[in-house]
Parts: C-alpha cells; sequence; structure tokens
C-alpha cells in the first residue's frame, strides 16, 4: 500500500494520543505526519530541525480513512511531489495495523523561508538535487500546485 514511497517512518501509539472514543484523536494524526516530514528532511537533506528548520508549513490536508487504535503498528511513508521556486508539495500515507491498512492521506506544502527577511527564498540547488535523486524521478511543479 505504500510501494510507491520509498521513505517510512514507524511511529508508536502513546496512551495520550486515544480519545474519548479509544481510538487515535484525529489531531494527532497530524502529529504523525509532521514527525514523518521532519524526519525525511533529516535524512534526505540532512536538515536538523532542532537547530532551526529553514521552511514554514504553508498548508496541509488530511483525509481519514479508518481509525488507529491503542497497540496497533502505525507507518508514515513520505515522498516529496514537486518543487516549485521556494516551496514543495509532500504526500503522506498513514497506514496500521498488522495488514497495513489506510488510516490517512495527507498533502503539505512546505515554503523556503528568510526568517530574518521575513519572507520566502529560492530553494537551494543542492536540494532540489538532493530530493530529485532521492525520488528517482523528475519533480516539477504542476500548473494546479499551490
Amino acid at each position: 500500500m505504500t510501494d510507491e514511497f520509498r521513505h517510512h517512518t514507524r511511529v508508536e501509539v502513546r496512551f495520550g494520543d486515544i480519545d474519548a472514543l479509544r481510538h487515535v484523536n484525529n489531531a494527532v494524526f497530524i502529529s504523525y505526519v509532521e514527525q514523518a516530514r521532519v524526519r525525511y528532511l533529516r535524512d534526505v537533506l540532512a536538515i536538523d530541525a532542532i537547530r532551526g528548520l529553514p521552511m514554514i508549513l504553508a498548508h496541509i490536508s488530511c483525509d481519514f480513512r479508518s481509525p488507529i487504535l491503542f497497540g496497533e503498528p502505525v507507518e508514515v511513508a513520505t515522498r516529496v511531489d514537486w518543487i516549485g521556486r521556494s516551496s514543495f508539495g509532500m504526500s503522506h500515507r498513514v497506514v496500521a495495523g498488522e495488514a497495513s491498512r489506510s488510516a490517512a492521506e495527507a498533502s503539505s506544502v512546505l515554503v523556503c523561508y528568510d526568517y530574518a527577511g521575513g519572507r520566502p527564498e529560492p530553494i537551494q540547488a543542492a536540494w532540489r538535487g538532493s530530493l530529485a535523486a532521492y525520488e528517482g524521478r523528475a519533480l516539477d511543479r504542476p500548473r494546479d500546485a499551490r
């Protein structure tokens, strides 16, 4: 179910992730996606989020497919879909349980950002090359991307 994604992050469901309905709260899914996104950036671009993330999250959306229960194994698959001048789009697939059933699909847009200047900045050429090489394909921005 995640074959078209190269990057995978295992996430442990914590007791505090569970809501009154005894499944992972929908807001926590976004945290799982965030963990996977930060891990992807660390692994592929060697970005250390603790020292500072040179980008901002401009958009995130999530379609929920099935609940996640306490104790189930969870994995978030992540990929970069496109790169623009200063932004890039990512897809995330959350799977759960021994059968890796689809729990959610999310998309996000990150914008490289100059915090000192308070404005977006172009994506570094080295990052473009690293992302395309890792994903194994061209990452041209589609016409309908944000």
